[in-house]
């Protein structure tokens, strides 16, 4: 019984001595990271490296078809716009489009009546419509 004791009391000093002479102090604060965590990273960090030089950088949005297609909307109602303008200035549709642009982005002008009258420009494979009846833009 003496010598169990007297182990227990060894093994307790030298956990004391352990716990009093190994306190961490605040100041070396170490954190170990396990071996495989920079092997991780560095694969990772190639992975992203090989596909940004691969498939490149992307800085520009890419141009969708509706965004041209609301860019001849807006050119067709200028052109609009300006016959409005000179059937307010003579009381009467024109014969033949007012509008300098309409050349430029290639519109015809159809007078269908002395208040009605199409608007049709090309867009790829099909046409933008204004109607002035329906005062609506159509695709064709």
């Amino acid at each position: 019984m003496d010598s169990t004791n007297k182990r227990w009391k060894e093994n307790i000093a030298e956990a004391m001595n352990e716990t009093q002479n190994n306190r961490p102090s605040k100041a070396n604060t170490t954190i170990m990271l396990p071996s495989w965590t920079s092997y991780a990273v560095c694969i990772l960090f190639g992975f992203l490296l090989a596909k940004t030089l691969v498939t490149g950088v992307q800085t520009h949005h890419k141009n969708l078809d509706r965004d041209y297609q609301t860019g001849g909307s807006v050119a067709l109602l200028m052109v609009a716009e300006d016959v409005e303008h000179y059937k307010l200035t003579y009381g009467k549709l024109p014969d033949d489009l007012p509008s300098p642009i309409a050349a430029v982005i290639d519109v015809s002008y159809e007078k269908i009546s002395n208040d009605h009258f199409r608007l049709t420009m090309p867009h790829g494979n099909s046409n933008i419509i204004f109607d002035a009846k329906d005062d609506k833009i159509y695709m064709d």
